[in-house]
């Protein structure tokens, strides 16, 4: 009937989850992190995003989105001009593709993250481009996990979602 369609529609709105965009992130070499009066987004951005799309752990709570940039991780389906959902962590496991930001030299980037003999390895997922290894964990911090990807073609965002 058209009043359960009416509602149907009406409860799919009421799930979307505003999202704030808070810039970009490279995944490739690693990049400093632009001055505060550099902005690429207005404080404004967000993107809407249905909460039954996200993963079922999720509850749409410390979420932020980033556009990639760069190919680093292109085998992990994340591709350049890419949206990635992000949680708000500052703890990583092995093998969880993160933002980290590396306070020394107040450089960012987003890899796999693993702990090894005492160093942190960022992993790209690109056979063409080398890890990263960082001998003193104490200079990095985990800024955020990827939950989600949103895909983008021809400039738009579609539901093409990896999790």
């Amino acid at each position: 009937s058209i009043s359960k369609q009416i509602k149907q529609t009406a409860d799919a709105v009421s799930e979307l989850l505003q999202i704030p965009v808070m810039g970009r992130i490279t995944a490739g070499e690693l990049t400093p992190i632009p001055t505060s009066d550099f902005a690429y987004y207005d404080a404004e951005s967000k993107i809407e995003i249905p909460q039954s799309q996200l993963p079922g752990r999720e509850k749409g709570k410390d979420l932020f989105a980033l556009e990639v940039q760069g190919d680093s991780m292109i085998d992990a389906m994340v591709n350049d001009g890419d949206i990635v959902i992000m949680k708000h962590v500052n703890e990583a496991r092995n093998g969880e593709m993160v933002v980290i930001w590396i306070s020394d030299n107040n450089e960012t980037t987003l890899k796999y993250f693993f702990r090894e003999n005492g160093k942190v390895r960022l992993q790209p997922a690109n056979p063409t481009m080398e890890a990263i290894i960082i001998d003193d964990p104490s200079t990095l911090e985990v800024r955020g996990k990827v939950v989600m990807v949103i895909r983008q073609v021809s400039g738009l965002p579609s539901s093409g979602v990896r999790i």
